[in-house]
């Protein structure tokens, strides 16, 4: 896990230790929980999720991240990044709904990222930027703290991969 100085200082021990279960462990429901409710959704929305949630979520998640994007000021120079990412995002919505959640893992990722630094520029690539987000908007740090945390590569069951994958989209989904 890579927490800087001020995650330690801002954040509750409780979900730093709920952050590193989820990635660390095969027992993650409830972890996933702690790191729902951090990211303001119902205790046991993971772990109970019903049928329909991830479609429902995903939905929600490419309304709301393609209306952020789209109000995102740019330089000139980032305006092809920002149509990229807006066509990645639908592409990466057909993909999970149609079920394709460990070959969409990386895409989600890339997304994100791309998003952040059209929301940041190039602060978004610093080494403090962890740190001012926890700072400037402690929801919003939280959220790239947990995002910053996850592997690029890793060996997951599908199940956890999803979940990962809708921690993160119900964060944006609700931002």
């Amino acid at each position: 896990m890579k927490f800087g100085k001020t995650a330690g200082k801002c954040v509750d021990k409780k979900l730093l230790v709920a952050i590193s279960d989820f990635l660390e462990s095969d027992d993650f429901l409830l972890p996933a929980d702690t790191v729902a409710l951090a990211f303001g959704a119902n205790p046991q929305t993971f772990s109970h999720k019903s049928s329909d949630f991830a479609s429902k979520l995903i939905m929600s998640f490419q309304k709301n991240l393609s209306l952020l994007i789209q109000k995102t000021w740019v330089e000139k120079s980032d305006a092809e990044l920002k149509e990229n990412v807006l066509y990645k995002l639908n592409e990466y919505c057909e993909s999970v709904s149609g079920g394709a959640w460990n070959d969409s893992y990386p895409s989600l990722l890339q997304i994100v990222n791309n998003v952040v630094y059209l929301m940041f520029g190039n602060l978004a690539k610093s080494d403090d930027f962890e740190e001012y987000a926890l700072r400037v908007d402690p929801e919003f740090g939280i959220f790239w703290l947990y995002i910053e945390n996850l592997p690029a590569e890793q060996n997951w069951s599908k199940e956890k991969i999803k979940t990962a994958m809708l921690l993160g989209m119900y964060f944006l989904a609700n931002y």
